[in-house]
């Protein structure tokens, strides 16, 4: 199994802090990181397109700003994860632990959220539409502004 390695982590961190300038994006595209702890990372806009994230752990992570075009994130625990302003078209987050996270802004097109747990998360100004949320749990989730347009499941 495949996994983020310190130095990557480190240069992205100094990607970030230089504003692009020095350090290098990371980039996880189509990886399979199924099972990997990445608990607390700054992966902010990072690059994960099509990237594997099934049974992570990947609680208090910030990846705002990062593109997880056609991701799968079931049965993932993403309690307090940061994905404000991210590009979550498309994904699968069946299951997942979305409990207190940050979607603030962020781009669910179609996204696939049965059975999540959206407990306390935040979805201001996120974009919904057809996302299915059938059988998730959303108390006390917020959607002030978001595109609810044909989204399934709401409660």
């Amino acid at each position: 199994m495949a996994s983020i390695t310190t130095e990557e982590v480190a240069a992205h961190a100094q990607w970030l802090s230089s504003g692009g300038a020095s350090g290098t994006k990371i980039d996880e595209t189509g990886m399979n990181l199924s099972g990997v702890d990445l608990s607390g990372v700054n992966l902010a806009k990072g690059q994960f397109v099509g990237t594997t994230f099934a049974g992570a752990t990947l609680v208090g992570t910030n990846f705002s700003g990062a593109d997880f075009s056609g991701a799968n994130f079931d049965n993932a625990n993403l309690s307090g994860v940061d994905f404000s302003g991210a590009d979550l078209g498309g994904v699968s987050l069946q299951n997942a632990n979305l409990s207190g996270a940050n979607v603030r802004g962020a781009d669910l097109s179609g996204a696939d959220l049965r059975g999540a747990n959206l407990t306390n998360a935040d979805f201001t100004d996120a974009d919904l539409i057809a996302a299915n949320l059938t059988g998730a749990a959303q108390t006390g989730m917020l959607r002030a502004g978001s595109k609810l347009a044909d989204t399934q499941g709401l409660v």
